[in-house]
């Protein structure tokens, strides 16, 4: 039995951890005026998603606005310009699924409840 979770709790600690570093590159960018960087952090959470949506504080999280910000902000950058269109479908489609309260030992005796969405 353990095999069998080993794998999937490593796939959710990589999910959480990518997407602080991308909560984190997101602030970064406006902070600084950075559209890639915004553009990024957006394409990093939409990867480690997965179908779900990304909250924030207890709030759905609007990739949609932080796009829309980055285009205005690169609207004279043809990369920034491409990859908000390339990105912008995925950002409006995040759907909401289940949620649950997951209890999760690793190798060495630690646990903690993680919350999961799918």
């Amino acid at each position: 039995m353990a095999e069998t979770t080993a794998p999937n709790a490593a796939a959710q600690a990589e999910a959480r951890a990518t997407l602080q570093t991308a909560s984190a590159v997101i602030k970064y960018g406006e902070a600084k005026g950075d559209a890639l960087a915004m553009v990024t952090g957006v394409e990093m959470m939409l990867g480690a998603a997965d179908g779900t949506t990304i909250e924030s504080g207890g709030e759905v999280m609007d990739l949609s606005a932080v796009l829309d910000k980055a285009a205005e902000i690169g609207k004279d950058d043809p990369l920034v310009v491409a990859k908000v269109e390339e990105l912008r479908d995925a950002a409006e489609t995040k759907t909401r699924g289940a949620c649950y309260w997951e209890y999760w030992c690793d190798w060495y005796g630690y646990c903690e409840y993680w919350y999961i969405c799918y």
